[in-house]
């Protein structure tokens, strides 16, 4: 995957390594919005393009997502967030 549709995994192994506490937490607000937006299937930068913030901002709130959620990728995030009723 290239870095325009959103490859987050150097970036998830980043958050996992500085911030390996964070499995488990909750989700924040800017969390759960970029999540929101993952799910209607909005790219890396086009989530930045809405935020007004940079592509690697979203790859970093994306990291967090996953680290904090245990999971691996985007579409797994989506499914749990869904599961424990985080996206309402």
């Amino acid at each position: 995957m290239n870095s325009v549709v959103g490859d987050t995994e150097p970036v998830v192994t980043l958050v996992k390594q500085r911030h390996g506490s964070l499995a488990g937490r909750p989700l924040s607000e800017k969390e759960l919005e970029i999540l929101r937006w993952a799910r209607q299937g909005k790219t890396v930068w086009e989530i930045s393009v809405i935020r007004a913030i940079s592509p690697s901002t979203v790859k970093f709130h994306l990291g967090r997502i996953y680290v904090k959620l245990q999971v691996s990728n985007r579409a797994q995030a989506v499914g749990v967030a869904l599961k424990r009723g985080l996206l309402g």
